[in-house]
């Protein structure tokens, strides 16, 4: 008898707690399908699900209306051309927690560029491939097509019309009609080129030292050995020096074979030193192994000032195989990855291709200009004004930079 009771105990057991299962089951199904309706009603998209490729932009920025609030607003990533999902995390008029997703579509609008000239001249005999040297490219596309339109012969001195085509992946295409001149080589070695005038660093630190600024020195190998006590009476403020350089496209790195002796002679003279690095960077890998070289042969090393990233090799910028925003990618890494050791990050490049391949820095900006003045918009924090500096401890020219203090 007792147990039957204890029997018929568990089986009355048995049957609330699946009926209060049930129950639950039944709320829990009431709830979500009421969150369900919230979520069908909370979020009301904007009609243009369109975004630029690279462009910075936040979920957000794609909402029209919500019911309720977003937990996060992340910014999304658009690098890659296509559509990308978005995930929405907000928390509904509830105040429950929930989670939606919409698409936008990444896409590329804008044409390639062509620097080239009007004109482009070559001698009877000329070898290399046009579409290699007239400098172009896209801010998407890191190979786009590039086309010589029209015919020319290189054996036979004139002048050839034709048509530079540039068209991305995307369609977005750019002409420019140029002429294409053909002459006979010259076998005469004289030169009327009107040589550089020197500058005296006296002279340019008289010019240009004030409370805010410094008047300096950036040197390599190719000032060979310094007396760097010498530059330091001079009057000479602070030095950038080249640490090292890759000597080539997918090239070795080497360290500059003075980087050890200008480093410790400027530091032993009591000058505030920073440092370059000449790059053929092609990609962000290389970028950051790249850093991370130079991280590794810095140790032991303070600096005072930035290291910069020094990548010039426009003339073959179309075998690269970059976009602008690869090149920049490379710039934004490597700084990152100097910065992340320790060290101040710098961009080093002329006003040129500072107002046309770099997009604006989030680092410090050295300026190559060799003018009186400088007549680039962009904020800098070093002008290199010339390289045919002269000083006191070093035999022959010298670049000379004017650095501005912070305020």
């Amino acid at each position: 008898m007792k147990q039957k009771k204890v029997i018929l105990a568990i089986i009355i057991a048995a049957i609330v707690v699946a009926v209060i299962g049930i129950g639950i089951c039944i709320w829990l199904i009431a709830v979500e399908a009421e969150n369900k309706k919230l979520d069908a009603e909370a979020l009301t998209l904007k009609e243009n699900l369109k975004v630029e490729f690279a462009q910075e932009v936040k979920v957000s920025d794609f909402i029209q209306e919500l019911k309720g609030k977003l937990l996060e607003d992340p910014v999304i990533a658009t690098e890659n051309l296509g559509e990308v999902q978005v995930p929405v995390h907000f928390e509904n008029i509830k105040n429950r927690k929930r989670k939606l997703a919409f698409t936008i579509q990444v896409v590329d609008t804008t044409p390639p560029q062509i620097f080239s000239g009007s004109t482009y001249t070559v001698t009877v005999g000329y070898t290399k491939n046009l579409t290699d040297v007239l400098l172009s490219g896209d801010n998407a596309d890191n190979t786009p097509k590039r086309e010589i339109l029209g015919d020319y012969d290189v054996s036979t001195v004139g002048n050839y019309p034709l048509t530079y085509v540039v068209t991305d992946a995307s369609g977005n295409q750019t002409k420019k009609e140029f002429t294409l001149r053909v002459k006979e080589k010259t076998t005469s070695t004289t030169t009327t080129a009107t040589q550089t005038p020197k500058l005296q660093f006296a002279e340019v630190k008289e010019m240009h030292k004030t409370e805010q600024t410094k008047v300096g020195i950036d040197v390599s190998k190719w000032q060979g050995e310094i007396n760097w006590q010498e530059v330091k009476e001079a009057g000479v403020e602070f030095a950038m020096i080249r640490l090292g350089y890759q000597t080539d496209y997918d090239g070795t790195y080497e360290i500059d074979p003075y980087f050890e002796a200008n480093i410790k002679g400027a530091k032993e003279a009591g000058l505030p030193v920073g440092g370059y690095f000449y790059s053929y960077a092609k990609n962000v890998g290389q970028a950051k192994e790249q850093a991370q070289w130079v991280t590794e042969k810095l140790k032991g090393y303070s600096l005072e000032l930035p290291v910069a990233y020094d990548w010039e090799s426009w003339t073959s910028f179309n075998k690269a195989g970059m976009s602008f925003h690869t090149l920049n990618q490379c710039a934004n890494v490597f700084l990152r990855t100097i910065e992340e050791a320790g060290y101040q990050g710098m961009l080093y490049s002329s006003k040129n291709y500072l107002e046309t391949m770099w997009h604006k820095s989030n680092y410090p900006v050295w300026l190559a200009q060799y003018n009186t003045h400088v007549t680039y918009g962009g904020d800098y924090s070093i002008w290199q004004m010339s390289d045919k500096g002269r000083v006191n401890g070093i035999k022959g020219d010298v670049d000379l930079d004017i650095l501005y203090l912070k305020k």
